[in-house]
């Protein structure tokens, strides 16, 4: 029975589970928020955490679809059913790459029908982990990123001549053949006609925003515009 014989007649339960857009407009917009990335060309991932892709044609369609449907995935289905075991070995697959922004839910960069394919296959085998692949994982400090956005929206609202700078820091960098880690000290610098702030944390960009435009504070009475942030 091949593979495709076995998606119709013994359909996963995930099959017609959505393939999830990357939003590479906020990807860009929070690098400068970044603390730690790391990236490696032979990496291990279990398939079933692949959760969508950065290639608009495949973008909100189903796996099922995928497998059934895509452009070019019948001379894909045809290489595996020649060499099953390829999507075995772990060695690295240099034509199937992802990334992450939480180490948990993987993006397709490259090799969306082979990691359809090694979906469905791994599903009947009763395995998960598929080896050789190229991952970027990219650490972002989502609440100072958030607060980053608040300043804007406050210095937009209330029409603020202010200076405002996205500061990040290379602290440290470690890599050898075939891997990276960069680790970094992120800030955001604003300058006011009577001032200049600078701030590494949320806290302190709350206080920032108490004092010049009233928001209240970590220690005022009011309501905290910063419960946004959790």
């Amino acid at each position: 029975m091949t593979l495709s014989d076995r998606v119709r007649d013994m359909p996963p339960h995930w099959a017609n589970e959505t393939i999830r857009a990357f939003d590479e407009d906020l990807f860009r917009d929070s690098l400068p928020f970044v603390r730690r990335r790391y990236w490696c060309d032979a990496g291990s991932i279990n398939v079933f955490r692949i959760v969508g892709t950065t290639h608009a044609s495949y973008q909100n369609k189903t796996w099922d679809w995928m497998i059934k449907n895509a452009k070019k995935i019948s001379s894909n289905l045809k290489e595996y059913e020649w060499n099953p075991d390829y999507y075995l070995q772990t060695a690295k697959k240099g034509d199937i790459s992802f990334v992450t922004l939480d180490g948990l839910d993987y993006y397709i960069r490259q090799g969306n029908h082979r990691s359809a394919i090694a979906r469905f296959d791994f599903h009947y085998r009763g395995i998960t982990t598929l080896h050789g692949v190229s991952i970027e994982d990219v650490r972002v400090d989502w609440p100072m990123f958030r607060l980053y956005r608040e300043i804007v929206r406050k210095q937009e609202e209330h029409v603020l001549p202010w200076g405002l700078f996205r500061e990040s820091e290379l602290l440290s960098r470690e890599d050898t053949a075939g891997w990276m880690l960069e680790t970094y000290r992120i800030g955001i610098r604003v300058k006011t006609p009577e001032k200049e702030w600078r701030f590494e944390t949320p806290e302190a960009g709350e206080d920032f925003l108490a004092s010049v435009v009233g928001t209240g504070g970590r220690r005022g009475g009011k309501k905290k515009w910063f419960s946004f942030f959790g």
